[in-house]
Formats: C-alpha cells, sequence, structure tokens
C-alpha cells in the first residue's frame, strides 16, 4: 500500500537521488529526471523495482510517463496501486 503523497514523494526523492548519485536536495518534485538530471531507462526501472518492493505495487507492465518527475512517477504509482487493488 502506497504512504501519503508528501512520504511517497520523499522515498522516491531518495531512491533517485541514490541511483543518480547526486543530493536530494538537486531531486525535486517538478524536475525534469532525464533532461535535467541525466536519468537513463535502466536507472528508472531500477528505482520502479524498488518502490515496487517496498510498498509492494506491481510496475511491470507499467507505461512510463513521457516526462519522467517525481510527481509523474508518483501517479504512475498510484495507477499501478489501484490496478493491483482491483
Amino acid at each position: 500500500m502506497l504512504p501519503e503523497n508528501d512520504t511517497l514523494l520523499q522515498g522516491l526523492q531518495k531512491m533517485y537521488a541514490t541511483v543518480l548519485e547526486l543530493p536530494e536536495e538537486v531531486v525535486t518534485p517538478d524536475v525534469d529526471l532525464e533532461a535535467e538530471l541525466g536519468l537513463d531507462s535502466l536507472q528508472h526501472r531500477i528505482v520502479l523495482a524498488r518502490a515496487g518492493e517496498l510498498w509492494a505495487v506491481d510496475t511491470g507492465d507499467s507505461e512510463s510517463p513521457a516526462t519522467l518527475t517525481l510527481r509523474s512517477v508518483a501517479d504512475l504509482l498510484r495507477r499501478s496501486d489501484s490496478t493491483t487493488e482491483a
């Protein structure tokens, strides 16, 4: 089950900062993770896998948003979570 929105964003912030090897404060909710921070698809999949394990959400068939931000990934997880619960 996913946590409240602020907690979810903080968790994603830590995960993306770790895989990108950047300070957490650089990874803000609306920064474009690919264009501005250099996130690649493997790093994104690693975070999705960790998030899926941590919050028991099936992210395997999830299609990633066109622009990757913490907010768009949180929305993706919420959609995946509602699909998982159905």
